[in-house]
């Protein structure tokens, strides 16, 4: 499908989704596919729509945008809400047309008005975008955990090129499910120049309240300046995951010469 033109847009939506192109240019480009795993909330589809669309987005969407490009929020929720209220203004009034029957005379505009008004009230509470789906539950129920610390490698720590690290974090198993048999796998697909690791690393089984140490090795890619993030969700021996409304845990690092 083409890219909608920028024309066919509101001048107001447009000059606010050229401002969220342009946060995620100053964050560094990063996918749609990384941006919705950063988030955890929303789908890459519906991130891209939020800059590519016919229509202004949910706040709530947008808000996942920004943080995914480590934005403002407060300034693009005043941002978000100027522009609705400028495109609320910009509306053409809808043209009156009449449906006729024998008996009664009745404005459809009017008729219409009232069954989307029906459709938004029963189907769109205004705590949940559309396209955001209820995040499922764990698969065993009272499943549950905490991020601690960083116990290695503190976010942002600059590492040379080619060089091997050992990253370790701390979590807490706060539900009343027993941890065995878990994984953390990384979420997010190995671009070129990234950092490298294994696939999925062993989590020690777990009492519940109890603090475990998870550990990963990491080689840092042979080229700079790189900007890695790496995410990771806890799993099980099956590859399914067990707590998806969490939002992962990741390791950043900066790769300088």
């Amino acid at each position: 499908m083409p890219r909608l033109e920028a024309e066919e847009r509101a001048p107001a939506l447009e000059e606010f989704m050229a401002g969220l192109r342009e946060l995620r240019a100053r964050a560094g480009e990063p996918s749609f596919r990384r941006m919705a795993s950063k988030s955890g909330a929303v789908s890459h589809a519906t991130l891209h729509l939020t800059v590519t669309g016919r229509r202004l987005q949910p706040w709530e969407t947008v808000r996942e945008f920004v943080r995914a490009c480590d934005g403002d929020e407060d300034e693009w929720h005043g941002r978000w809400s100027a522009t609705q209220l400028a495109l609320a203004e910009d509306a053409p009034a809808p043209a009156t047309a009449w449906w006729r029957s024998k008996r009664v005379l009745v404005p459809v505009a009017a008729a219409l008005a009232v069954a989307v008004a029906i459709v938004v009230v029963t189907f769109l509470p205004r705590e949940q975008p559309a396209e955001t789906a209820e995040p499922a539950g764990p698969p065993y129920p009272g499943d549950s955990s905490r991020f601690v610390a960083d116990v290695t490698i503190p976010d942002d720590t600059v590492v040379k090129p080619g060089t091997q690290f050992v990253k370790v974090w701390e979590i807490q198993n706060t539900g009343t499910v027993e941890w065995r048999g878990r994984y953390l796998k990384r979420t997010d697909p190995v671009d070129a120049g990234d950092c490298r690791t294994p696939e999925r690393i062993p989590v020690n089984d777990t009492a519940p309240r109890q603090h475990v140490q998870v550990t990963v090795t990491v080689s840092a890619p042979p080229t700079a300046p790189v900007d890695c993030r790496v995410y990771w969700k806890m799993v099980d021996e099956a590859d399914r995951e067990l707590l998806p409304s969490r939002q992962p845990i990741f390791f950043s690092v900066l790769v300088r010469p």
